[in-house]
């Protein structure tokens, strides 16, 4: 009952933003915004399970920058908080995009809420709409039963499927060469990985 109830609370956008801050989405958006690097003009940047966005600042001027998500709440969220970018409803393991048309494609935070039969999905499609040489920047938790702050995030997390580092490791270099890894630490145990499709 009480998680029900605070999934309700925290479904509203400004709710939901300043949980994922409490949280350390800061962090996770400053490691994103480290290794986006040089990018072509007008680049197409597609956030996977964007909920109300990525922050701006992240971006080189001038992005085509698409925030995908399956909740038309979070996405009203989005709607509020950015004059720039087009926000599109969709979920990341059947991505409404075209083939070959990103050259960036940043997915924080979405593989806990997706079954394993839908995780290999999730990678297949991200590298789908991907151009040549264009990358995928990967975060989210992982399981940490050692942390008792990490159990009880996950005990009220709405995607209560938290994954080992090995298991997504293997699940992204399936459809993407990783160029880089990292595991760090903030409430929960995170991973970040970055890839290139592979051809």
């Amino acid at each position: 009952m009480l998680p029900e109830i605070l999934h309700r609370i925290v479904a509203h956008p400004r709710v939901y933003d300043i949980v994922q801050n409490l949280a350390g989405t800061a962090e996770l958006d400053r490691r994103v915004g480290d290794v986006v690097g040089a990018m072509p003009g007008r680049p197409v940047i597609l956030d996977v399970g964007g909920g109300t966005g990525l922050p701006t600042s992240l971006w080189p001027a001038g992005p085509m920058y698409l925030c995908v998500d399956i909740d038309p709440v979070k996405l009203a969220g989005f709607r509020q908080k950015h004059t720039a970018g087009t926000p599109v409803r969709g979920d990341g393991t059947h991505l409404p995009v075209r083939s070959a048309s990103v050259d960036l494609v940043v997915c924080k935070n979405v593989s806990h809420h997706l079954s394993d039969s839908d995780l290999p999905s999730l990678f297949r499609e991200c590298a789908r709409v991907l151009k040549a040489g264009g990358r995928m920047l990967f975060i989210d938790a992982v399981v940490a039963p050692e942390r008792w702050r990490s159990r009880v995030l996950w005990r009220y997390d709405r995607g209560s499927r938290p994954r080992t580092v090995e298991a997504l490791r293997q699940a992204m270099a399936a459809e993407f060469q990783i160029t880089e890894w990292d595991v760090f630490t903030i409430h929960h145990r995170y991973l970040f990985g970055a890839g290139v499709r592979k051809p």
